[in-house]
This record gives structure tokens, C-alpha cells and sequence, in this order.
């Protein structure tokens, strides 16, 4: 897993993606910053936390599309299923690389909280929630980054699958409004990565929004692994 980790995070930092991804992600925080809060003089941190969750949905599936969907056409991943490293473990390295980039990417915020701390606009469990909250949707958002990967030998195709898959997530809390019966209303309210991101972001540290996120993270990780072990005994 180890050797995994190091040989992703290796090509990241070597390859337009990894820069892309950083350079991207780190402007349009600095963006939103700059207009949402300090020319707004604009003291809540939410707010900033809701665009950068708008900024994801575009950028990690970029970040995510080559993991596996690069190995596959390159042929590479006959080694990989040949190999003594169980795919467990390959899923977890190449899921952990991807999940460092996303944390360092995620470090302007940081700054942004500590600049708003300064001019007292400093709230602890909100500014908290919101960093449990990016960081748990970061991982479920990576984990769906991953399971498209692993479906196509196209990087573009699986660019666009993860988008859709998070997209669709995302508008659930808009139709729970229109569906009829009350237990369908609640089904779709609880499924919406709206909804926890929006409890978290909140100061609210709900157990439901931890498990949500959780319970989505294994689970595109244990689908891509169904995948891939599928494809291994063929």
C-alpha cells in the first residue's frame, strides 16, 4: 500500500494534473474569499465552504479520473492484478494519494479562517464543522472519483460519470420537494449530500452526517474493488 501511495503521489507531483488540480483549487478559494468575504465584509465562513463545495464537484473528478482509468489503457493494470499486493490495498494507497492532494489544496482555508479570526469574525464550532464537513465530503467525493475510474479505460468519460454521480447527490435535496408520501420526502432528504455538509458546515456535529459520509466513502471504495476483482478473474 505504502509503495502505491508514494508512486501516485510521485506522478501527481510530476504530472499537469497534480498542478492543475493545486493551482485551480487554491485560486478560486483565494476568489471567493476575496469577494464572498473581505469586499463583502462578510464574516461567515459557511459561505465560503458552500463555494468551495461547487469547486469540487469539478475539480476532483479531474484529480481522480486517471487512478485507474489510465492503468487500464495503458495495460499497466494487468501488473497490478498480478501482483502480491492485494487490491485492497492498491485501492486504499492510490484513494490516500489522492486524498493528500486534496488536503494540501485545501490549506488556503486555513489562512482564510485565521484572517477572519483576526478581524473577530472567529466562530470555533462553526469554523470546525466546516472543516470535519469538507474534508469527510472531500473523501466521499474522491471515493466516487475512483469507482468512476475504475469503470472505463476513458479518463474524460470518467471525469464526466463522477461528476454526474455528484451532481445528482447534490440536487436530491431539491427534489425530496417534489415527491409525493412523507417517508420518500425523508428518504431523499437523508441521502442529499446537501443536507450533512449543510449540518456540519453549520457547527452542528451530527452523527448521521459523519456516518452518511463514511458509510458513502466505503462504499464506492468496496464498489471499486467489486470492479476491479471482477475484471482480475476474467
Amino acid at each position: 500500500m505504502t509503495a502505491v501511495w508514494k508512486k501516485e503521489l510521485r506522478q501527481y507531483r510530476t504530472s499537469i494534473i497534480g498542478a492543475v488540480f493545486l493551482a485551480s483549487y487554491g485560486g478560486l478559494i483565494g476568489y471567493y474569499f476575496v469577494v464572498g468575504n473581505l469586499l463583502a465584509m462578510n464574516g461567515d465562513i459557511t459561505a465560503l465552504f458552500q463555494s468551495v463545495y461547487s469547486t469540487l464537484i469539478v475539480l476532483i473528478p479531474i484529480l481522480t479520473m486517471r487512478l485507474f482509468a489510465e492503468e487500464r489503457k495503458m495495460g499497466t493494470d494487468q501488473l497490478l492484478f498480478t501482483s502480491p499486493v492485494n487490491i485492497g490495498r492498491i485501492i486504499l494507497g492510490k484513494f490516500l494519494a489522492a486524498l493528500e492532494m486534496f488536503c494540501l489544496g485545501s490549506l488556503p482555508i486555513v489562512l482564510d479562517a485565521a484572517v477572519l479570526a483576526f478581524y473577530g469574525c472567529f466562530r470555533p464550532l462553526e469554523t470546525a464543522g466546516c472543516f470535519v464537513g469538507l474534508f469527510l465530503a472531500g473523501s466521499g467525493l474522491l471515493g466516487m472519483g475512483m469507482f468512476a475510474s475504475s469503470l472505463t479505460e476513458n479518463q474524460v468519460v470518467a471525469a464526466i460519470v463522477s461528476y454526474l454521480m455528484m451532481i445528482l447527490l447534490w440536487l436530491l435535496d431539491y427534489l425530496k420537494y417534489y415527491v409525493q408520501g412523507e417517508w420518500a420526502a425523508k428518504l431523499l432528504g437523508y441521502l442529499s449530500f446537501q443536507t450533512h455538509f449543510r449540518e456540519l458546515s453549520s457547527g452542528i456535529f451530527s452523527f448521521s452526517a459523519v456516518m452518511y459520509f463514511s458509510s458513502l466513502t466505503a462504499l464506492m471504495l468496496g464498489m471499486t474493488y467489486l470492479v476491479l476483482e471482477s475484471r482480475r478473474w476474467r
